[in-house]
């Protein structure tokens, strides 16, 4: 009988590591490139990141000076100083007057909740207790908080700007630095004006600029300037923002809106009405590549 002999079919031990070694190479490879697609991705994201972040902070600056009736910061170009009041690196507002956070029915800017905003601010405008605003430097002089605290543009110079029209201290700024009689006429809100609609002209003493008291009360410079900030600290952009109804000056929140800020820009623009400001904002990733945004907005431009 003849015998069989059974062969079995498998891999030597030579082709077993051949194939170990392939499959290596390909892991490897595989590996590399998945490896290169996930830098690729988080350098993507990281540039989104920084893409988002400069559209957001422009918005907010955007947003707020629409709705500002007034900019404070930067100034108008001085001719008398040999620094730049005109374009700097700070963006300062009043805040906008139809904003009511909590629902009340009043405006958050109308601090002695009378219906009226910004009716009877004090010489210092803000009520923050500083020359010109807390913590900024106001005239770009490279000095912060000098001088009085009713010096409300720190040029050493107290109360020479009523609140008229007219930039009667020849800083190129108009009503910068009033008293507490805003417009400087000697009377009680204005002139010959009936204020407060209650039958009376006059009837109280000045700094009293919306006629809103008795004669033996004290509801004067009861609705300071609620300011706005955007400004630059160590490379991020912050924003200063009142709280609903705030105390005064100092009460407010600061909140971080942009990291890596390498052009902060802001430029007043006279224009035939009203004022522009432009916002120039550069902000760089890890990478060392910039995003940089430009806008020209108009003040009050919502109102």
């Amino acid at each position: 009988m003849q015998s069989r002999r059974r062969v079995q079919g498998g891999m030597t031990l030579i082709e077993m590591l051949l194939a170990l070694a392939i499959a290596g190479f390909l892991v490897a490879g595989l590996a590399g490139t998945v490896g290169q697609t996930l830098d690729a991705w988080s350098a993507t994201r990281a540039r989104l990141d920084v893409v988002e972040q400069a559209h957001f902070a422009l918005e907010r600056m955007e947003r707020a000076v629409r709705g500002s009736p007034q900019l404070v910061l930067p100034l108008a170009e001085n001719p008398a100083t040999a620094w730049s009041e005109s374009s700097r690196d700070v963006l300062a507002l009043v805040l906008d007057p139809r904003l009511d956070r909590d629902d009340d029915s009043f405006a958050d800017a109308d601090n002695d909740r009378d219906g009226r905003v910004d009716e009877d601010p004090g010489k210092d405008t803000n009520d923050d207790g500083k020359a010109g605003i807390e913590g900024i430097d106001d005239d770009g002089d490279g000095s912060v908080d000098e001088g009085d605290q009713d010096d409300d543009d720190e040029d050493q110079s107290l109360d020479e700007d009523p609140v008229d029209g007219i930039d009667s201290d020849g800083d190129g700024a108009i009503g910068e630095d009033p008293k507490g009689d805003l417009n400087g006429d000697a009377q009680p809100g204005i002139a010959g004006i009936d204020d407060d609609g209650d039958g009376s002209v006059d009837e109280t003493v000045p700094p009293d600029d919306d006629e809103d008291r008795d004669l033996d009360s004290s509801n004067v410079d009861e609705d300071w300037y609620d300011s706005v900030v955007f400004y630059l600290d160590s490379g991020t952009l912050l924003e200063r923002f009142p709280n609903p109804h705030a105390t005064d000056g100092q009460d407010y929140e600061e909140y971080e809106l942009a990291e890596g800020v390498s052009l902060f820009q802001v430029t007043r623009v006279p224009a035939p009405r009203g004022v522009l400001v432009d916002l120039t904002l550069e902000l760089t990733d890890a990478d060392g590549r910039a995003v940089s945004l430009v806008t020209r907005v108009r003040v009050g431009g919502e109102l």
